[in-house]
């Protein structure tokens, strides 16, 4: 993450969390941005950890490696199309928005990388667990810059990743903090038929 470029689009807990953590364990200020609609709250992350805010989406995650959705999942379908066209290839998106399929993401995104992160209610005091999910289009530099942007809030390993992301029972890979499904041929049968995490 030495190099890497980080965008959270809104500032809310959850993001503050993460962001706490990446500034705790030394990430620079520049390199992490944030938006959210509020004044308050952009007021508030900037002041308590150092970093540029934007109110426009589009703006914060210009020239970034990492996008990082923290918006409410009611939200999460008009922010990622308003995002559509400013988005690079190459960016990688991370989701942690509770209940929002890969599916429904690569839909309104495009063929982005994106990767779903189920954190729980612990993580915001840095010990909880997540479970990530990957798709098809992560590269393997892409998969640990958010198993690295997760472990940073403190999480312990996890033996199964069923509880804490609900995507069903299936082969999953163990690394330090997170959890990636192994098999991924399961997971595109389920994209094809709209029901894959």
């Amino acid at each position: 993450m030495k190099d890497t470029r980080i965008a959270f689009i809104g500032a809310g807990n959850m993001a503050a969390s993460l962001i706490g953590g990446l500034r705790a364990k030394g990430l620079d200020a520049a390199q992490i941005r944030a938006s959210d609609p509020g004044d308050e709250t952009r007021a508030r992350v900037s002041a308590e950890h150092g970093i540029e805010t934007f109110a426009d989406n589009a703006e914060a995650i210009h020239g970034v490696d990492v996008i990082v959705l923290a918006v409410k999942p009611q939200a999460m379908k008009a922010v990622c199309e308003s995002l559509r066209p400013s988005l690079q290839p190459h960016q990688l998106v991370v989701s942690i928005a509770a209940g929002i399929t890969c599916a429904s993401m690569n839909h309104w995104l495009g063929a982005q990388p994106i990767v779903r992160c189920m954190p729980n209610t612990p993580s915001l005091l840095r010990q909880g667990v997540s479970g990530l999910y990957a798709t098809a289009e992560v590269s393997a530099t892409q998969r640990d810059q958010a198993q690295t942007l997760l472990s940073r809030r403190g999480h312990r390993r996890m033996a199964c990743a069923r509880a804490a992301t609900g995507c069903g029972h299936r082969r999953v890979r163990q690394r330090p903090g997170v959890l990636f499904p192994a098999d991924r041929s399961h997971d595109r049968r389920r994209r094809q038929t709209g029901s894959a995490p």
